[in-house]
């Protein structure tokens, strides 16, 4: 069975432009206009994916996804422990350099969830950091620290840090200790009498 096409210069012979009038898509003779009309092949292919090609990607992606997550769940946690850490030595450290700066007292004190004075008594619910106006006597906030996320607990040697003029510590020396009770991972800040904070990585066992 032949396939006619209508050609520009000749208006003969033709049944139909894109398929034969008897069995579409199949020809002896390959058409002359449309390269697919006279093959057993449709006008449009398909580029789509099979169902087991997408069951067996979803899988695949599944279990890699379940290998990823304890290690990137660790990882967002250590970097929020080591921030939090940060954060209290760099206040710790802000304080010193006021009471230093401004020749007069200045300290970091526990507060209350939200509070803005030295009325707390947990750390991991807030701190604040303040000097002590050395004309009026009053107290001004320097900056305040909101309750601390994730499974962090605080554990300190005392309620507040009191620096004097000269960048003393005249009350709060001793050990600050962060832990993710979660990761079991622990650093431990520790203030001397001197003034200067230094980190300390302890053994994860004694968080």
């Amino acid at each position: 069975m032949n396939c006619y096409f209508k050609k520009p210069d000749s208006l003969e012979k033709y049944m139909h432009p894109f398929v034969c009038l008897y069995n579409p898509f199949i020809c002896l003779k390959m058409a002359s206009i449309i390269p697919y009309i006279g093959k057993n092949v449709p006008l449009v292919k398909n580029k789509g994916f099979t169902l087991v090609e997408v069951v067996i990607t979803l899988t695949v992606a599944s279990i890699l996804v379940a290998l990823a997550a304890p290690s990137l769940w660790q990882l967002f946690g250590q970097n929020r422990l080591t921030s939090q850490t940060n954060e209290l030595i760099a206040d710790i450290n802000l304080s010193r350099s006021e009471a230093v700066k401004r020749v007069t007292t200045a300290g970091v004190c526990a507060t209350a969830v939200n509070g803005t004075s030295c009325s707390g008594s947990n750390w991991a619910n807030g701190w604040m950091v303040y000097y002590t106006d050395p004309s009026t006597s009053a107290v001004v906030v320097l900056r305040q620290h909101q309750q601390l996320i994730g499974n962090t607990t605080l554990t300190s040697a005392a309620n507040s840090i009191v620096y004097t003029r000269d960048g003393i510590v005249s009350s709060g020396s001793g050990n600050y200790d962060l832990c993710d009770t979660k990761l079991h991972k622990f650093r431990r800040i520790n203030v001397s009498t001197t003034g200067r904070p230094s980190l300390t990585l302890t053994n994860p066992d004694t968080c």
